[in-house]
């Protein structure tokens, strides 16, 4: 067990093969390597991951094109690292994620302008599911997939911070 720090959040990490445990809760990830670019799927979202050669505490990582520093106390793994494969296309993420299963997290910090969809609804991939006003514009946040709305964890005129859940979207 670890306890690992990315962009200023702390978070108790263990590596089991192929899968995460992260705070208690286990996320399934593969690791896919395409031409120097490497997309790390946790939980079934994936995420481009450019990282240094070297491994080292405190080093600095870009997760989708945004830096972040990733430091480490204890081991991080008590079996074979996840699998890394090589790929011919890597895949990207329709927007921000989270780790929560589902989760659709803000990409930016912002306000929530308006909430288009409510829990029990289903929506299409694309659908918008809210308005996030960030940077004085319009931000539509739309579902990563085809799916039923589980749960909307902010409000209408709330303050959210970037990678907090503003929606779960799972599949029927």
């Amino acid at each position: 067990m670890a306890k690992v720090t990315i962009g200023g959040r702390s978070y108790e990490v263990e590596v089991r093969g192929d899968t995460v445990v992260v705070d208690g809760h286990e996320y399934p990830v593969a690791v896919k390597s395409d031409a120097g670019t490497t997309t790390v799927t946790a939980g079934g979202v994936p995420y481009r991951v450019q990282r240094p050669a070297e491994r080292a505490s405190g080093m600095a990582v870009q997760v989708d094109y945004r830096p972040f520093t990733f430091e480490y106390e204890g081991r991080l793994g008590g079996g074979p690292a996840p699998r890394e494969r090589k790929v011919s296309e890597s895949s990207g993420g329709a927007g921000a994620t989270s780790l929560v299963k589902g989760g659709i997290a803000a990409q930016i910090a912002g306000r929530i302008l308006s909430i288009k969809v409510k829990v029990g609804d289903t929506v299409a991939k694309g659908d918008v599911i809210l308005l996030l006003e960030a940077m004085k514009m319009e931000n539509e946040i739309k579902s990563p997939t085809d799916g039923i709305v589980k749960d909307i964890p902010v409000a209408e005129g709330q303050r959210v911070s970037e990678g907090q859940v503003l929606a779960v979207v799972v599949l029927d």
